[in-house]
């Protein structure tokens, strides 16, 4: 079975065995744009403060990448069963190579975060120009964009942690990419007093249309990074539970 074929396979095998599991990101998507359109709007019209624009980053820094993930039991119980590392045992045994899976994954990954992104930009511009925000579709979209990239690249790293290690240490990767989300963000804004989410939308808005260019050529480079790095670490990891 060839690289594409065989990735593919594994791709469509998890999503298919996900089914209407898929539909609690959905929730999830639900449940971000309740925080994040009263603090986009506001964003929007210049009425922030300081708590709300870091809050505002924060949450997007963090919660934007793990729209690619699906919740369901695997998620749920990787730290008490290591269930990650017991998938992965069970397909090295398989005829299938570890490029095949760092690639299936990944392309997982995309549809998944595509598909969860695309609902909530959209539902996101649906409801703020609705509120009376003055923002065009054609910005909007470069926005998303821009979000897009910098999702994908960031969800990879999560991914390589997720499939190439221990579910401890997962874990543990996970608080300290939170604890360097919440310094950035709290940084910046105390620095700059504004926040990256209201000020990418507006530099696009002011013609920056090189800013969606660059983070998609950033999520494009992290997949064949993450692949050539994913395929490296499953070869190298230990599969002992």
């Amino acid at each position: 079975m060839g690289l594409w074929k065989g990735a593919w396979y594994l791709a469509r095998h998890e999503l298919v065995r996900d089914g209407w599991k898929s539909l609690f990101t959905l929730l999830f998507v639900g449940y971000l744009l309740l925080f994040t359109v009263p603090m986009m709007y506001s964003s929007l019209t210049g009425d922030t403060n300081q708590m709300m624009n870091w809050a505002t980053d924060f949450l997007y820094l963090t919660f934007l990448p793990i729209l690619g993930f699906v919740i369901n039991q695997t998620m749920m119980r990787f730290w008490k069963e290591n269930s990650y590392t017991r998938k992965m045992a069970l397909w090295r045994i398989l005829p299938i190579s570890s490029r095949q899976i760092a690639l299936g994954r990944i392309i997982q990954l995309f549809i998944v975060l595509f598909c969860a992104q695309f609902v909530y930009f959209s539902m996101q511009f649906i409801i703020v120009r609705m509120m009376g925000a003055d923002v065009s579709v054609g910005t909007f979209i470069l926005y998303a964009v821009f979000w897009f990239g910098y999702s994908l690249a960031t969800a990879i790293t999560y991914v390589y942690w997720e499939i190439g290690h221990s579910g401890k240490m997962y874990f543990i990767s996970n608080l300290i990419y939170i604890a360097i989300m919440l310094v950035v963000s709290i940084s910046f804004t105390t620095i700059k007093g504004w926040n990256m989410v209201g000020s990418s939308l507006q530099a696009i808005q002011n013609g920056s249309w090189w800013m969606p260019i660059v983070a998609i050529a950033a999520g494009v480079a992290a997949v064949f990074i993450g692949v050539n790095r994913i395929e490296h670490r499953l070869e190298k990891r230990s599969y002992l539970a």
